[in-house]
């Protein structure tokens, strides 16, 4: 069940339901003990008749009429042939005395073990009629035989079971019972228009969240969602929604611009190859060595350019499996250090790259040589004429500094934008502006941190382990 307004829909009905049978239930049985009650209170009424017809035959020693003769004139409904009340008495060995003429071929039964105390029942005749008992022991005061009873002496008893038919009380559970159902079903139809007409307002902030999110597309994702008109259960999926916007709208800005960049800088050396490329079929006999160089220098430069970006969309997709082993990072820094050596020599750069001790680190070390290269490079590049280059590091952090009089601290933030670079020197670097970006992604792709901070007309690049 993946729709939320049938899971909804189904629990509300499925609890709304088992509510009505419980009420439903709990009414039935309490007005079926309510009906059984007051059919003992007539019963116990009748029964106090029955106590006093008899004491009043016994009393009556010389009256020819019997315990059935005063029931028929104080009881005469026990005496209806077709009545619905019924009783039946026993003497204190088990023998029936005395039966009522609407019993016909019926028998109560005879309780055993019965005491003083009324005691009720609910029984069924031989010809299925439902009855409601009531059981009694009657003692009787002067009687002939054996004391039993209260213990006085010439004390005998009898039993006396009363009975009236359920009929009357069916028929009212029956019609409760129908009401009930119908009542129910009243309900039930109500209760499905109800939780519909909820549900469908209830759900309408979701319709209309999902219609607002489909019409949102890459010109318009400057789009934000009303959170404060929003229901307290949406705003904080409007918050999330509103943050995923603008993570969006910054990840397509910064791909616009990197397109954008990229076709800036292919367009020179493209062009420059097209015009070399030109020159040579216009005018073969007038080619070099210096033409044919220069065409490799600018395919050599167009060839970093792309091996850059494609490292940087591995690093970025994951697709570059890490290699852990133990790395000699001092022996790592003079190794890349020997790359830039002679430029740094050419611009008379004052380098401080420490020997001893060197330092190990458990990392990659493919990796790290793409980070420190890059920096390095990237230093000895902007560092003017006679500035300094400082570089310290240990097992789990590496500082490159150079000399950046320049710089400015509005700068430091775009260090890492691809293709970005200085104004001043971007038309003279040799610079793709990558290198930066890229050692980043790879600083990430290790678990390090890659920071650029600028304090007193100094560029200093902090790469460091994120703590475990």
């Amino acid at each position: 069940m993946k729709s939320i307004r049938r899971r909804l829909t189904f629990w509300l009905l499925s609890g709304l339901a088992l509510l009505w049978l419980a009420a439903g239930a709990g009414i039935y049985v309490s007005v079926r003990q309510g009906l059984l009650k007051s059919l003992d209170a007539e019963l116990a009424v009748d029964a106090r008749l029955v106590r006093f017809t008899a004491r009043g035959a016994d009393a009556d020693e010389a009256a020819p009429r019997g315990r059935g003769q005063h029931l028929q004139d104080r009881l005469t409904a026990y005496h209806a042939v077709d009545g619905g009340s019924f009783f039946q008495i026993w003497s204190s060995i088990g023998e029936s005395i005395e039966r009522s003429e609407s019993l016909g071929n019926n028998e109560l039964t005879l309780p055993r073990d019965i005491g003083t105390s009324p005691v009720f029942a609910t029984a069924v005749l031989r010809d299925g009629r439902a009855v409601r008992t009531m059981s009694n022991r009657v003692v009787e005061a002067g009687g002939k035989g054996p004391g039993k009873g209260k213990g006085r002496p010439g004390a005998t008893s009898s039993v006396i079971v009363l009975a009236k038919e359920l009929t009357g009380v069916e028929q009212t559970l029956a019609s409760l019972l129908g009401g009930i159902v119908i009542i129910g079903l009243v309900a039930a139809c109500g209760a499905v228009l109800l939780v519909s007409v909820a549900l469908r307002h209830g759900l309408l902030p979701l319709r209309l969240l999902g219609e607002q999110t489909r019409s949102i597309d890459a010109p318009s994702l400057h789009t934000r969602f009303d959170q404060a008109a929003a229901p307290a259960e949406l705003q904080p999926v409007y918050a999330a929604l509103n943050e995923l916007l603008q993570r969006l709208e910054q990840s397509f800005e910064r791909e616009r611009r990197f397109s954008a960049d990229l076709a800036h800088e292919m367009r020179t050396p493209v062009a420059e190859l097209k015009m070399l490329s030109e020159v040579a079929l216009k005018w073969p006999e007038e080619a070099d060595a210096s033409t044919h160089t220069q065409a490799l220098e600018i395919a050599k430069q167009l060839e970093s350019l792309i091996e850059t970006l494609l490292s940087l969309a591995r690093l970025e997709s994951g697709e570059s499996a890490l290699q852990i082993t133990t790395v000699d990072v001092g022996a790592l820094m003079q190794d890349c250090w020997r790359n830039h050596a002679s430029s740094a020599a050419a611009k008379e750069l004052q380098v401080t790259i420490p020997t001893e001790p060197s330092a190990t680190m458990e990392t990659d070390a493919r990796l790290l040589r793409v980070i420190i290269s890059n920096l390095l490079a990237n230093a000895v590049e902007y560092t003017p004429a006679g500035g300094s280059v400082t570089v310290q590091f240990s097992s789990r952090r590496i500082q490159i500094a150079n000399s950046a009089p320049e710089l400015r601290q509005e700068h430091i933030s775009h260090l890492f934008d691809r293709f970005w670079r200085a104004e001043q020197s971007r038309s003279t670097s040799s610079h793709s502006g990558l290198g930066l970006a890229l050692a980043r992604q790879a600083a990430h792709a290790l678990g390090c941190e890659l920071t650029a901070s600028l304090q007193e007309g100094m560029l200093c690049f902090t790469l460091k382990k994120f703590e475990a």
